[in-house]
Protein backbone atom coordinates (compact mmCIF):
# COMPACT_ATOMS: atom_id res chain seq x y z
CA UNK A 1 0.00 0.00 0.00
CA UNK A 2 1.69 3.41 -1.20
CA UNK A 3 1.31 5.89 1.77
CA UNK A 4 -1.01 8.80 1.94
CA UNK A 5 -0.42 12.99 2.40
CA UNK A 6 -2.47 15.15 3.35
CA UNK A 7 -3.57 16.53 0.08
CA UNK A 8 -3.95 12.73 -1.07
CA UNK A 9 -6.48 12.47 1.99
CA UNK A 10 -8.25 15.63 1.66
CA UNK A 11 -8.67 14.58 -2.10
CA UNK A 12 -10.46 11.10 -1.14
CA UNK A 13 -12.34 12.87 1.21
CA UNK A 14 -14.09 15.32 -1.09
CA UNK A 15 -14.78 12.66 -3.71
CA UNK A 16 -15.78 10.37 -0.86
CA UNK A 17 -18.35 13.87 0.28
CA UNK A 18 -19.41 13.01 -4.22
CA UNK A 19 -19.72 9.70 -4.13
CA UNK A 20 -22.18 9.69 -0.91
CA UNK A 21 -23.93 12.68 -2.60
CA UNK A 22 -24.60 11.10 -5.88
CA UNK A 23 -26.24 7.61 -3.66
CA UNK A 24 -28.52 10.50 -1.36
CA UNK A 25 -26.39 9.37 1.85
CA UNK A 26 -24.52 11.25 4.74
CA UNK A 27 -22.20 9.97 6.77
CA UNK A 28 -19.60 10.88 9.86
CA UNK A 29 -16.15 9.64 9.88
CA UNK A 30 -14.19 9.73 13.14
CA UNK A 31 -10.30 9.36 12.04
CA UNK A 32 -7.56 7.96 14.14
CA UNK A 33 -4.46 6.69 13.96
CA UNK A 34 -2.09 7.99 10.95
CA UNK A 35 -4.62 10.20 9.42
CA UNK A 36 -4.81 12.32 12.55
CA UNK A 37 -1.18 12.08 12.99
CA UNK A 38 -0.45 13.32 9.45
CA UNK A 39 -0.14 17.17 10.98
CA UNK A 40 2.87 15.50 12.84
CA UNK A 41 4.26 14.01 9.93
CA UNK A 42 4.84 13.73 6.21
CA UNK A 43 2.23 10.78 5.43
CA UNK A 44 0.23 7.37 6.68
CA UNK A 45 -0.79 3.91 4.76
CA UNK A 46 -4.31 4.31 5.29
CA UNK A 47 -6.83 6.08 6.90
CA UNK A 48 -7.94 4.28 10.38
CA UNK A 49 -11.39 5.58 11.42
CA UNK A 50 -14.71 4.04 13.13
CA UNK A 51 -17.45 5.85 10.63
CA UNK A 52 -21.86 5.47 9.90
CA UNK A 53 -23.29 3.96 8.18
CA UNK A 54 -20.67 1.87 8.08
CA UNK A 55 -21.71 -0.31 4.35
CA UNK A 56 -22.69 2.31 2.76
CA UNK A 57 -19.35 4.24 3.45
CA UNK A 58 -17.37 0.80 2.74
CA UNK A 59 -18.91 0.83 -0.36
CA UNK A 60 -18.29 4.59 -0.90
CA UNK A 61 -14.95 4.10 -0.21
CA UNK A 62 -14.39 1.23 -2.67
CA UNK A 63 -15.98 3.36 -5.51
CA UNK A 64 -13.52 6.22 -4.66
CA UNK A 65 -10.47 4.68 -4.34
CA UNK A 66 -11.70 2.24 -8.09
CA UNK A 67 -12.03 6.33 -9.57
CA UNK A 68 -9.15 7.50 -8.23
CA UNK A 69 -7.01 4.60 -8.48
CA UNK A 70 -5.98 4.08 -4.78
CA UNK A 71 -5.71 1.07 -2.84
CA UNK A 72 -9.17 -0.31 -2.22
CA UNK A 73 -8.92 -0.41 1.75
CA UNK A 74 -7.15 3.10 2.07
CA UNK A 75 -9.90 3.60 4.46
CA UNK A 76 -10.65 1.02 7.17
CA UNK A 77 -12.15 0.63 10.17
CA UNK A 78 -9.56 -2.00 11.77
CA UNK A 79 -8.83 0.43 14.74
CA UNK A 80 -12.24 -0.67 16.38
CA UNK A 81 -10.67 -2.83 18.76
CA UNK A 82 -8.77 0.25 20.14
CA UNK A 83 -11.38 2.64 20.76
CA UNK A 84 -12.62 4.02 24.32
CA UNK A 85 -16.10 4.43 24.75
CA UNK A 86 -14.65 7.28 26.60
CA UNK A 87 -13.05 9.24 23.37
CA UNK A 88 -13.31 12.37 22.66
CA UNK A 89 -13.23 14.19 19.37
CA UNK A 90 -12.93 17.20 17.30
CA UNK A 91 -15.11 18.87 14.38
CA UNK A 92 -12.30 18.53 11.61
CA UNK A 93 -13.83 19.18 8.12
CA UNK A 94 -17.71 19.49 7.49
CA UNK A 95 -18.68 18.66 3.77
CA UNK A 96 -22.29 18.69 2.30
CA UNK A 97 -22.80 14.37 2.66
CA UNK A 98 -19.64 13.89 5.13
CA UNK A 99 -18.66 15.03 8.47
CA UNK A 100 -15.10 14.26 9.78
CA UNK A 101 -13.54 14.42 13.29
CA UNK A 102 -10.36 13.58 14.57
CA UNK A 103 -9.49 12.09 17.96
CA UNK A 104 -8.40 14.64 20.55
CA UNK A 105 -4.46 15.15 21.15
CA UNK A 106 -4.81 13.49 24.45
CA UNK A 107 -6.98 10.21 23.09
CA UNK A 108 -4.51 9.87 20.51
CA UNK A 109 -1.90 9.77 23.01
CA UNK A 110 -4.09 6.90 24.94
CA UNK A 111 -5.23 4.77 21.80
CA UNK A 112 -0.84 4.88 20.47
CA UNK A 113 0.21 4.10 23.74
CA UNK A 114 -2.47 1.01 24.14
CA UNK A 115 -1.14 -0.29 20.66
CA UNK A 116 2.64 0.79 20.63
CA UNK A 117 3.39 -1.17 17.91
CA UNK A 118 7.25 -1.65 17.42
CA UNK A 119 8.51 -1.83 13.70
CA UNK A 120 9.78 0.29 11.16
CA UNK A 121 6.73 0.02 9.36
CA UNK A 122 5.27 1.70 12.50
CA UNK A 123 4.84 5.42 13.54
CA UNK A 124 3.56 4.63 17.17
CA UNK A 125 7.44 5.61 19.10
CA UNK A 126 7.38 8.56 16.86
CA UNK A 127 3.84 9.59 17.01
CA UNK A 128 4.10 9.08 20.83
CA UNK A 129 7.06 11.46 21.04
CA UNK A 130 5.42 13.98 19.11
CA UNK A 131 2.31 13.71 20.92
CA UNK A 132 3.98 14.05 24.56
CA UNK A 133 5.63 17.33 23.67
CA UNK A 134 2.79 18.66 21.98
CA UNK A 135 1.09 18.29 25.29
CA UNK A 136 3.43 19.43 27.22
CA UNK A 137 3.75 16.19 29.27
CA UNK A 138 7.31 15.62 31.35
CA UNK A 139 6.55 12.50 33.24
CA UNK A 140 5.05 9.08 33.19
CA UNK A 141 2.58 10.14 35.71
CA UNK A 142 1.49 12.59 33.48
CA UNK A 143 0.80 10.45 30.98
CA UNK A 144 -0.62 8.13 32.49
CA UNK A 145 -3.42 9.94 34.59
CA UNK A 146 -4.24 10.84 30.32
CA UNK A 147 -3.79 7.13 29.67
CA UNK A 148 -6.16 6.26 32.10
CA UNK A 149 -9.33 8.99 31.54
CA UNK A 150 -9.78 6.91 28.55
CA UNK A 151 -8.53 3.25 29.15
CA UNK A 152 -7.82 0.92 32.25
CA UNK A 153 -4.55 0.90 33.01
CA UNK A 154 -4.14 -2.67 33.70
CA UNK A 155 -5.41 -2.95 29.84
CA UNK A 156 -2.16 -0.94 28.79
CA UNK A 157 0.78 -3.70 27.85
CA UNK A 158 3.73 -3.41 30.16
CA UNK A 159 5.77 -2.69 26.90
CA UNK A 160 3.87 1.01 27.01
CA UNK A 161 4.84 2.14 30.08
CA UNK A 162 8.76 0.63 29.35
CA UNK A 163 8.43 3.05 26.47
CA UNK A 164 7.44 6.28 28.42
CA UNK A 165 9.62 5.66 31.22
CA UNK A 166 12.29 5.36 28.24
CA UNK A 167 10.67 8.65 26.17
CA UNK A 168 10.29 10.99 29.70
CA UNK A 169 13.79 10.17 31.05
CA UNK A 170 15.43 13.64 31.35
Amino acid sequence: MSQLNKKQIHRLFEALNQELKAKNLTGDLFLVGGAVMCLARDSTADVDAFFAPSAELHAAAKQVAKKLGTDPHWLNDGVKGFLSPKGDFSNYLELSNLKISTATPAYMLAMKCLAARIGEEFHDIDDIRYLLKNLGIETTEQATKIISAYYPLERLPQKSFYLLDELLKR
